[in-house]
């Protein structure tokens, strides 16, 4: 995931985080961790979810997931470190999109994208290659303490939607492959619409 080349793209809200750190400090001193996904990721099918851990050095080192909840679960993925300062006042900001971020519970954040990646397998897609380089964010929270329960598919059916990027060639692969794992008329697709937050 081109992170980098990505935070100008993402300009629309405004900073989610305050700067007084010692507002989000447990009791020990330590900042714990945090995690956020897009507003809408449910009701249109894709979002970003950002997962991330604090350092004592002042850093911080987050993982940026993007999910299609409707089919092919984790498109994208990255492990990125970068200041405090950074991620408060730029990170999240560009991240959210028009959209917005909205916060989670780090505990759901990690149940959500391995649902995600697990409905994915299910359907034979696999996540996107640096997805496990991005879930060492991952240390130290575990999804059993998330109750809540996601959905995947539409309507009870996985459903396609390609992105800008993907190929006729990639939009002809993933079809067979529903094809072979579903069977013709237990998935849905939409070759008009691109589906993407890029």
């Amino acid at each position: 995931m081109q992170i980098s080349n990505r935070l100008t793209v993402f300009l629309g809200k405004a900073n989610l985080m305050g700067g007084d750190r010692s507002m989000n400090t447990d009791i020990k001193g330590k900042r714990p961790p945090e995690a956020f996904m897009t507003a809408n990721t449910f009701e249109i099918g894709i979002g970003r979810v950002i997962v991330s851990r604090f350092k004592p050095d002042d850093t911080v080192e987050f993982g940026i997931f993007l999910v299609d909840t409707y089919c092919l679960g984790i498109k994208d993925a990255g492990f990125v470190k970068e200041s405090l300062l950074i991620y408060q006042t730029e990170i999240l900001a560009q991240m959210g999109g028009e959209d917005g971020l909205e916060k989670i519970e780090p505990a759901c954040g990690r149940k959500l994208l391995e649902q995600a990646a697990a409905y994915a397998a299910r359907l034979g897609f696999a996540p996107h290659r640096d997805y496990k380089k991005a879930c060492r964010v991952f240390g130290g929270i575990s999804a059993a303490a998330c109750s809540s329960d996601f959905v995947f598919g539409l309507n009870g059916k996985p459903f396609f939607i390609p992105g800008p990027y993907d190929t006729p060639q990639r939009i002809d692969t993933i079809v067979s492959v529903l094809d072979s794992r579903c069977g013709p008329g237990n998935y849905d697709f939409d070759l008009v619409t691109p589906m993407d937050l890029d």
